[in-house]
C-alpha cells in the first residue's frame, strides 16, 4: 500500500495536466476572438476567389450576426439575402435554397474557429498531434453526418493554421485548406488567404482572399 500511495497521489495530477479538446478550442477562440466579438459582428467583407480553371470572382458579404442576416453578392450576377433561416434570391435564376447553402458556407469557413461553439456541432475530440511546417499542432476532430473535419491549432499561440475534411476518410478523399496571413476585423483575427487542395492528390483547387473590410 505504501508503494501505491505516491502513484495514487500523482495520478490525478497527471490526468488534470492532460489537454482536452475543450481547452484547445478555448485557446484557439481566445487567439482569434479575444474579446468575444463574433456574435456581435456587423461588417461588409470583400473577397477575391481565384480558380485555376476560370476567371476570378468578386464576392461581397454584408453580415450582421446580431440579426442572423447576410447579403451575398457574387460578381453582381447572383445576389442573395438571408434572414434567420429564410433565404431569398434578389438577382439571378438560382433556387432560394442556394441562398442558405452559400450563407452556411461563408459563415462557417470564415467564422472558424468560433463556429465550433455552435450548438449543432457534434462532439469534438482530440486527434494525434501533428506538425504544420515547423509548428506542432493540437488537432481537433469533428465528425459531422456527411464528412469528418480536422482543425490544426498551433500548440503555442492557439492560432488555427489549417483544416481538412474527408468525405471518405478510409480512402483519404477530401480537401485540405491552408491558411495564410491575417486581417483584423473589429477585434477578430480572421485568416486572410485560404488555399484549397484536393486530397489525396494535393491538386490545387483555388484560393480565397479577404481583400477588404468595412
Amino acid at each position: 500500500m505504501r508503494k501505491l500511495l505516491p502513484f495514487l497521489l500523482v495520478c490525478p495530477l497527471l490526468l488534470s495536466a492532460q489537454t482536452s479538446a475543450e481547452q484547445v478550442l478555448a485557446k484557439a477562440v481566445s487567439y482569434h476572438d479575444p474579446q468575444d466579438n463574433w456574435s456581435l459582428l456587423k461588417a461588409t467583407l470583400q473577397f477575391k476567389e481565384t480558380r485555376p480553371s476560370g476567371p476570378d470572382r468578386s464576392t461581397i458579404i454584408e453580415l450582421d450576426n446580431t440579426e442572423s442576416y447576410m447579403k451575398i453578392n457574387r460578381n453582381d450576377e447572383e445576389v442573395y439575402e438571408v434572414n434567420g433561416e429564410v433565404g431569398d434570391v434578389l438577382k439571378g435564376d438560382q433556387d432560394k435554397a442556394r441562398a442558405l447553402v452559400l450563407r452556411n458556407y461563408y459563415l462557417y469557413l470564415w467564422g472558424l474557429p468560433m463556429k465550433l461553439y455552435d450548438k449543432s456541432t457534434p462532439e469534438i475530440s482530440l486527434a494525434e498531434d501533428e506538425k504544420v511546417g515547423d509548428k506542432l499542432c493540437k488537432v481537433l476532430r469533428v465528425a459531422y453526418e456527411e464528412d469528418t473535419w480536422y482543425f490544426y491549432i498551433d500548440d503555442v499561440s492557439g492560432r488555427m493554421l489549417q483544416y481538412k475534411f474527408y468525405k471518405d476518410e478510409a480512402a483519404g478523399k477530401g480537401e485540405l485548406i491552408t491558411l495564410e496571413d491575417e486581417i483584423m476585423v473589429k477585434g477578430i483575427k480572421i485568416p486572410q488567404k485560404r488555399s484549397w487542395y484536393l486530397l489525396p492528390e494535393m491538386e490545387y483547387l483555388g484560393t480565397d482572399i479577404l481583400e477588404g473590410v468595412k
